[in-house]
């Protein structure tokens, strides 16, 4: 009886490898098929982490402010999680989450709007900058008008496998929001 090759698929971390196996069944128009999907399921992976992390720490700041800008924000809401997730560590996303459904739409550890450092505002002329930027931590800084006084807060953020997370931030005053939350 002859040998006949039959191709066998493998996705590695380093890509596409087309590994051929002797069998007794040769199909050849399976090969084809496969290699299509398999290189389209690579497209896909390799453009995830772009698509759903923000390209920069400035992008994620901006897109925290715009989010809030909608009445969207991530604070003080208990509906959705991944919200909280997408812009911020995990640490700093738990102590969020834990202060929201602690206070039941109450007052809660934060007396203030997280982004403005203040209860009360009408914002003018905010701008963002990076102040700090090495391989995989970041600080960017928010400044802003607030009923005509001039604020700056700084946002850290920690590059992680799923992209760039706020893990703090800091206020003109020196207190920080991951202190406020875990009461330190």
């Amino acid at each position: 009886m002859k040998d006949k090759m039959k191709g066998k698929l493998a996705l590695t971390s380093r890509g596409l490898s087309l590994c051929l196996v002797t069998h007794n069944i040769v199909k050849p128009n399976l090969i084809l098929p496969l290699i299509l999907i398999a290189l389209a399921s690579q497209q896909l992976t390799a453009e995830t982490p772009k698509s759903v992390a923000q390209s920069s720490p400035e992008s994620l700041v901006s897109d925290l402010y715009k989010l809030d800008a909608k009445k969207q924000s991530p604070f003080f809401q208990t509906k959705d999680h991944g919200l909280v997730t997408k812009y911020f560590s995990e640490r700093l996303a738990q102590l969020i989450w834990k202060d929201a459904v602690k206070s039941k739409g109450e007052v809660s550890a934060l007396d203030a709007d997280p982004l403005y450092d203040a209860q009360d505002f009408d914002i003018k002329k905010l701008s963002l900058r990076k102040s700090k930027s090495e391989k995989d931590s970041a600080e960017v800084i928010a400044s802003f008008e607030n009923m005509g006084h001039k604020t700056e807060i700084t946002f850290s953020l920690v590059l992680t496998k799923t992209g760039w997370k706020i893990s703090d931030i800091t206020y003109a005053d020196g207190r920080h929001l991951v202190g406020l939350l875990s009461g330190k």
